[in-house]
């Protein structure tokens, strides 16, 4: 049996990975929990957790490794007997924690979560935890006579969960960062790298013998991942399909501003014009058609004053 344990900020995730139903596995054992679904045990955790505001990384993670040889013999009353023996031996009496069962990979291993702030609001100190993680293990599987790490060659496989946990998490967080940094619609590559970069992910270009770009790779949180492992939207040519449309996008934008601006002092223009059309006469298009106008106006008023004077005489 092999052990390896860590102080973590991220207890919700931490919480929800260890009980997800697709890992195969159980909830075997809790201490000082109400609750048996992931977002109420974790409010129980915040709950004790609020009156101490200075501690950042508030949950321990432990991750118990099974050696295959002994994976028949242990039931999961054993199984749970084990993580309340690391619950004694490391003092979280006064602790919240639950443990879950893993049975997703070639090897059975066990994953518990403690909250750091006891029932007391005191820290639990994590110096040296995961040696002390590691000591504790080969102490229960003397007393259980299960076997020890140190005593034999411990094959990579036997840590693949514990590995593929932390790249787990730490892939998880790139994906959220480089999905917030996309809905800014960056322009172009630099913009996008400058962002992800304040947000203590960094992304470089991979390139081929010739010195022409093929890929990308993020590093962040101890990980490097191929873009294609964040996601397929994150891919080189994807991204500049991005760019390119959001600078598309933002073009056609002013446009559009440009033109509704023609557009209004065109119709101010025309109101113009049209008023001042109102005063005059419609046909009046030149002063020698205005003055055609009033000598014909003048006759008509002549004509109509000497038919009213003739008329007077009879």
């Amino acid at each position: 049996m092999i052990a390896k344990a860590k102080a973590i900020a991220h207890g919700n995730r931490a919480i929800e990975y260890a009980m997800r139903g697709s890992k195969k596995g159980n909830l075997i054992a809790l201490n000082l929990i109400q609750n048996d679904t992931p977002d109420k045990i974790y409010q129980e955790f915040v709950e004790t957790q609020k009156y101490n505001s200075r501690c950042k990384n508030k949950f321990i993670r432990i991750e118990i490794g099974i050696a295959p040889q002994d994976e028949a013999k242990l039931t999961d009353k054993e199984l749970s007997k084990i993580c309340w023996e690391f619950s004694k031996k490391f003092g979280f009496g006064n602790h919240q924690w639950i443990a879950c069962t893993h049975r997703d990979t070639d090897n059975l291993h066990l994953h518990m979560i403690v909250n750091r702030i006891s029932i007391n609001n005191k820290v639990y100190q994590t110096d040296f935890i995961s040696k002390r993680a590691g000591k504790i293990a080969e102490e229960i599987s003397r007393q259980m006579g299960l076997t020890i790490a140190n005593e034999v060659r411990r094959k990579e496989k036997y840590r693949s969960d514990v590995v593929s946990f932390e790249r787990m998490m730490a892939q998880t967080r790139i994906e959220q960062a480089a999905k917030a940094v996309l809905k800014n619609r960056p322009k172009s590559l630099k913009d996008f790298t400058t962002e992800m970069q304040k947000r203590g992910v960094s992304v470089t270009e991979a390139k081929n013998k010739k010195g022409n770009t093929y890929g990308l790779r993020f590093f962040g949180y101890d990980q490097t991942f191929k873009a294609s492992q964040i996601g397929k939207e994150f891919g080189y040519r994807a991204l500049l399909n991005t760019f390119s449309e959001n600078r598309q996008e933002e073009y056609q934008a002013k446009n559009q501003d440009n033109n509704q601006s023609i557009g209004l002092g065109a119709s101010i223009v025309g109101d113009v014009l049209s008023g001042i059309g109102s005063i005059l006469p419609l046909d009046c298009s030149t002063p020698d058609d205005y003055n055609s106008i009033v000598a014909e106006e003048g006759k008509r008023k002549r004509k109509l004053k000497n038919k009213r004077k003739y008329g007077r005489q009879l």
